[in-house]
Formats: structure tokens, sequence, C-alpha cells
């Protein structure tokens, strides 16, 4: 599927790429989003998009790094152009771009440095969803990222030329230079840094970057850690055990044999 778009607004919900999909619609049931005892007034509706959606629009409570931007730019499609994804994952400067169909200029006054998510924002004609109510079916899972699992899994097992292969079928949809021969000569690690890198960049903003970092357990590994933290500054207020989650009080007080985990 050529254009990425596809993968995070209502065009194109349920494609042959899709795996999982969660369903949602402002066509069904009532105007509320939920909370409390079930009742007719509940929609199928989630607000995702006025939560991520960029200011002047929603709220970005959450807005993609400018490591991640940068990352993008670094490598040029087979004509010469920007990775097609970084259009479909983000609003951010660039000539003739519009937010919700307003110039970028008129909306930041000369903002250049700024970025916005725009993966699941509404892409309906002329609608922000003000209301908080957005039908974007949620990915839960896509044929790209089991291609990724695919290879990280090959590579891990010594077959690198697999791990290669499928590394650059999710490259070619975005139009990258062939480079499955230059994957294959890497060691096991240096190709375990091109599939995390594309991890970084195929599945921005779908929840599945932090996961991927707890499993490699780059929050052991010092240089890893600065890495991060030099990506991403949220990572400075990371703290040992951090990464899992406590065990609730109540859960504790009922079993005295269970631990908690570490850090809290």
């Amino acid at each position: 599927m050529d254009d990425p778009r596809l993968n995070g607004g209502y065009e194109g919900e349920n494609n042959a790429e899709s795996i999982f999909e969660i369903q949602f619609s402002r066509d069904v049931g009532g105007p509320c989003r939920g909370g409390g005892t079930p009742n007719p007034s509940w929609g199928e509706t989630h607000a995702r998009s006025i939560t991520y959606s960029p200011p002047g629009f929603g709220w970005a409570d959450t807005v993609p790094t400018r490591c991640l931007y940068e990352t993008f730019k670094q490598e040029k499609t087979v004509d010469g152009q920007d990775d097609p994804r970084l259009y479909a994952t983000m609003f951010y400067y660039r000539p003739g771009m519009t937010v919700y169909g307003v110039p970028w200029e008129e909306l930041y006054n000369g903002d250049t440095t700024s970025v916005y998510w725009r993966k699941y924002q509404s892409d309906i004609p002329g609608g922000n969803e003000f209301d908080q109510r957005s039908g974007i079916n949620i990915r839960v899972m896509r044929y790209a990222d089991v291609l990724l699992m695919y290879a990280e899994t090959r590579n891990r097992l010594g077959d690198r030329a697999t791990a290669a292969h499928y590394l650059q079928m999710v490259r070619n949809r975005a139009h990258l230079p062939d480079r499955e021969a230059e994957f294959a000569a890497m060691s096991e690690e240096e190709l375990h840094e091109a599939i995390a890198r594309e991890r970084f960049l195929e599945l921005a903003g779908e929840g599945k970057r932090f996961d991927d970092i707890r499993r490699w357990g780059w929050l052991q590994r010092p240089e890893k850690l600065a890495a991060l933290q030099a990506c991403d500054p949220e990572f400075n207020g990371y703290a040992p055990g951090r990464e899992w989650l406590p065990i609730p009080q109540a859960e504790m007080d009922a079993n005295p044999l269970l631990q908690q985990n570490p850090g809290y």
C-alpha cells in the first residue's frame, strides 16, 4: 500500500495491511464516550484525535520528538524525496503544509521547529472533531509490524539474509533504496539497529516504542539510555524499575508474599 496515510485515518480502515484494529464510529450510539453505568447515550468513539492533535485544534498532550523528525529526514527515497511516512506521521513546517485546512504559517506565526502528530488525526473534510468524538479505528497490529518482528526474530537466530529481506519489504513500500544486500552483510547487532530504526519510523505514534525499548533491555544499557535521553529528554526522568508499573497496594495487602516491583 503506497499511501501511509491509509494506516492512520478514516480512509483505509480495515485495509489489506490491517491484521487487527479496534472499530470506532461517529455514527453508532449516542454522543457520550462513556463513564459510569452503560447506557444508550454511550457512543463508539474515542478522544485520541483531540488529545494528540496540534494546538488550535486539540490539546497536543503528546507530541513527536524532533529526533523522530530528523531520523525521517536522514534517508531520501529512490527519487530523492522525503520518506512519505514523515508527512503521514506528523504536521511540521514545510511549504504548503496545512493543519486541518489552515496554512501552518497562519496558525503558528512563523514557528519552523515544532512538530505535532498527524497520524490518527481527523481527515474529515473541513472537520476538526472539537466534540472530542473520533471515529478513526485504532490499528493494533499491522502487516508491517509483523514483517519487522519476523525480521528481528530471524536476525537473532542468525539468519540475516531472511531478516534483511523482510526489513527491505517494509522499506520498499516507503520507496526507500534497496539495501537488502548491505543489511544481510551486517553483524547481528548492526542489523538489529537497522530493524530498530525502521520500527521507530514505521510504527511511530502507534504505542509500540516503549515496549520495544523495554524488551530490548535498552534502559539497562548505559550507552543506550544515554542515546534515548539525547533523542527524547523525557527519558532524563527515568529511574530504574519504572519501566514496570507498581503492584496495586490492595493486591500487596491481600497477599503478604508478594514483593513490590523495584523502584516503588
